[in-house]
């Protein structure tokens, strides 16, 4: 398991992509979804608006709060595998790691997936770019201000695991040594 310090929050709270604004219909002005190898959505907000504009994303992640608050009413669409896993808030659990690498897989073999975090989804963001392949974009929340795409690169990469390897390790794993942070 992976905690983030307090030194780095500031750091994370960044777009680390480009950030796109407008509501409900934002991702309808995201050129990056056409191009995009295996596309992946963190956050309840994104996925609602994924949804409501008919883009089905190959992973989506969610935690039932929006804001860390209320809940949006996600009607998700029946051809989602659907999976639930526990991740506390300013962590990232091996459990976690470990549906990511499962969701790819499936992301590869053309399937589509689901994971309902209970706890926090916010940093799933970082183990999913080292996962999945170059070519692949990840859509996620910035809180208050729109919706940041981020897509996947050798670069990008390498600066998350950069990030990754100053999280404090609070238990070493399997999961943790295959993204390259151990």
């Amino acid at each position: 398991m992976l905690r983030l310090p307090e030194n780095l929050r500031a750091e994370l709270a960044k777009p680390y992509g480009k950030l796109y604004r407008d509501g409900e219909r934002v991702l309808e002005r995201v050129s990056e979804i056409s191009t995009a190898k295996i596309l992946a959505v963190v956050g309840d907000f994104v996925a609602y608006c994924a949804f409501k504009v008919g883009i089905l994303p190959h992973i989506v992640i969610v935690d039932g709060k929006t804001l860390r608050e209320k809940n949006l009413e996600l009607e998700v669409p029946s051809e989602y595998e659907k999976v639930q896993v526990e991740n506390p808030p300013a962590v990232i659990t091996s459990k976690l790691i470990k549906e990511l690498e499962n969701a790819v897989k499936n992301a590869e073999e053309g399937k589509k997936s689901l994971i309902f975090v209970i706890g926090e989804e916010d940093l799933a963001v970082m183990p999913l770019s080292i996962l999945l392949p170059e070519g692949s974009l990840i859509l996620y929340g910035q809180p208050r201000e729109g919706v940041v795409a981020f897509m996947i690169d050798q670069e990008r990469k390498l600066l998350v695991l950069k990030l990754l390897k100053q999280m404090e390790i609070v238990e070493e794993s399997e999961e943790i040594r295959k993204l390259g942070v151990i």
